[in-house]
């Protein structure tokens, strides 16, 4: 036995003894936990580094006057990372809701340059709020996607030498809604990335000291007509505010996108394989794809706010969704932030986080929710089986 398998070897019953050891687990409130040794030298941990020595110095501002106007900016703004340039390295993109965005190329060694103006990609004024690097044209170039609320968003087509060329009037994006964040995917396995964009509303309505006409029919009962008609929804004597439904794109493989309907049964359709009633007009919040239940096609988890529910589509491997049986998925977080899927067993079956904004603790939960209407959640039918 050479030096080099002596070494593989005792790396395997290294890996081998970790593995084996037994974890001390301990319950806590709703979960258990255990530390684990990761039997390597060294601090485990991050360590800060500052501005001053990397070069990343950025602030996503939102003036109090327009978070007071429309409260939905508050969720934020997210980032993108990704080697545009080909050199190796990971370079970030940084987005902004009252200003510019910015493109730090990497130097290495922790160590970025602020090349936004020259590449192309400042997206000035644009309330920017999701960003991601994908190759899109299928030239081995990293593209960049970001998307605004209220629109319009920016397709930058990598020009292979440092610059961007916006192509958004041309791609078929062309949605005005209040987009939060984007995943790509071959949903169809045609060897290109499909799009999806999460929409979570281009405006609060009540949160922000609005209002809206209410008529009421011939037998008493509340409708909204106008502008936010799809946004309204009456449950009992209370009136909701709703979101924005998703949207779905095929790309040609050439960079240019079609946009797929939810209703007409032709790509969506209920649990029962039945076409959609109405789109989902959902407070969405990030989206996943992921294969879960192992055919090797991409599914779909969008992570949605407050009573609009997350949705879990199932994709048949050519680009046709059908909604996830409830009784697959009984319960989902209430106001899920984000998800993650990752086999955390070993099981070779992929599981699932969702993050969610209240606290696991009753009491505290509570408080957090404020002035939130009451979601009451009495016994009930569900597929003829009865649900405490």
């Amino acid at each position: 036995m050479n030096s080099l398998q002596k070494c593989a070897a005792a790396l395997l019953a290294g890996a081998a003894m970790t593995a084996s050891a037994a974890l001390s687990w301990q319950p806590a409130s709703g979960y258990r936990v255990a530390p684990v040794d990761p039997a390597r030298p060294g601090k485990t941990g991050f360590t800060l580094l500052s501005a001053a020595n990397t070069g990343v110095a950025f602030t996503n501002f939102l003036p109090d006057a327009r978070s007071m106007a429309n409260a939905n900016l508050m969720n934020g703004s997210g980032a993108g990372i990704g080697d545009y340039d080909g050199d190796g390295l990971a370079d970030i993109y940084l987005c902004n809701l009252n200003g510019t965005n910015v493109l730090y190329k990497n130097l290495g060694n922790w160590k970025f340059k602020d090349v936004t103006v020259e590449a192309g990609v400042t997206c000035f004024g644009q309330t920017s709020t999701g960003a991601v690097f994908a190759d899109v044209n299928g030239d081995g170039l990293l593209d960049l996607i970001v998307t605004s609320m209220g629109g319009p968003h920016a397709m930058f087509i990598n020009q292979g030498n440092g610059r961007f060329a916006n192509t958004v009037q041309t791609s078929g994006i062309t949605s005005r809604f209040g987009a939060t964040s984007i995943a790509l995917a071959d949903i169809d396995g045609d060897g290109d990335l499909d799009l999806y964009i999460c929409n979570y509303g281009v405006d609060s309505i009540f949160r922000s000291g609005g209002s809206t006409p209410i008529k009421y029919d011939a037998n008493g009962r509340p409708t909204v007509t106008g502008r936010y008609a799809k946004r309204i929804k009456f449950i009992g004597d209370m009136m909701y505010e709703l979101g924005e439904p998703g949207a779905l794109y095929l790309n040609d493989g050439k960079g240019q996108f079609t946009q797929l309907p939810w209703k007409g049964g032709s790509v969506f359709t209920d649990e029962n394989g039945k076409p959609l009633a109405d789109e989902p007009w959902d407070q969405g919040l990030s989206v996943i794809f992921r294969d879960m239940n192992g055919d090797g096609a991409p599914d779909i988890y969008t992570c949605n706010d407050a009573f609009t529910p997350d949705r879990c589509w199932i994709n048949d491997g050519k680009g046709h969704f059908r909604a996830l049986p409830n009784r697959a998925l009984r319960q989902t977080s209430y106001f899920s932030m984000g998800a993650d899927f990752a086999d955390i067993d070993r099981d070779g079956i992929d599981d699932f986080l969702v993050v969610d904004m209240l606290s696991r603790q009753h009491g505290l939960r509570m408080t957090q929710q404020g002035s939130m209407a009451p979601q009451d959640h009495p016994i009930g039918d569900l597929d003829g089986i009865t649900q405490l």
